[in-house]
């Protein structure tokens, strides 16, 4: 894991501020319900509060954070399985038909990165530690935020913006899965939205879903 010092400075510093908190948190290095001290942060990092706070800020926004008014900012809750089953039941109402919407209105540019990001993830697939999984969990959630955004629909985009993450916090505390068979769903599902083809895109979007819901079985 690396380091939480020696960061380098901007232009892209609060990216970078934002990259490692995400490991830290996705890692659960640091714990479920943990109040998070921006200037105990500040200094960990060794950059200022400014990159602190907008880093924490994208984070609540990821629904990885919480802030609490007059006591700051702390670590989400685990979620419950019950409340999993109520996100993949919400997953299952929505993406699939998103996922159709996408087929019907990419540009052929959007259909070609989409499908660079398929690849992306079958050439780093290997996922043996937390922080490869963390990886694998920020590739995973730009892949569906991709078709949430070519769908058109921003209210459903955002609602499962958080979402994905909360899903992949969960599973890191489960044992390990074939990250390989999400990677294969993924392909379909982006070669279907390639060709156009709106049926099985939904089709594709709703066996990916109830397959990653049958991994935590």
């Amino acid at each position: 894991m690396r380091s939480l010092t020696d960061i380098r400075r901007p232009p892209a510093l609060t990216e970078e501020v934002h990259a490692r908190l995400f490991e830290q948190l996705m890692t659960h290095s640091i714990a479920p319900g943990s109040k998070l001290s921006v200037d105990a942060l500040s200094r960990s990092l060794n950059v200022s509060q400014t990159p602190i706070r907008e880093a924490l800020a994208r984070l609540e926004a990821q629904g990885l954070v919480v802030k609490v008014h007059l006591v700051g900012y702390r670590v989400a809750d685990r979620i419950e399985p019950d409340r999993l089953e109520q996100i993949y039941e919400f997953r299952l109402l929505t993406e699939p038909h998103m996922a159709a919407r996408a087929a019907e209105r990419m540009s052929a540019l959007e259909r070609t990165h989409l499908l660079a990001q398929c690849r992306r993830m079958e050439s780093d697939h290997d996922v043996h530690t937390p922080q490869d999984y963390a990886r694998f969990s920020r590739l995973d959630e730009a892949f569906h935020h991709a078709i949430a955004v070519a769908s058109g629909n921003t209210v459903i985009k955002d609602a499962l913006s958080a979402l994905h993450l909360h899903v992949h916090l969960f599973r890191m505390s489960q044992p390990p899965t074939a990250v390989s068979d999400a990677i294969e769903e993924h392909s379909r599902i982006a070669q279907a939205i390639a060709a156009a083809d709106p049926q099985a895109a939904e089709t594709a979007m709703r066996n990916h879903i109830l397959c990653s819901r049958n991994r935590f079985a």
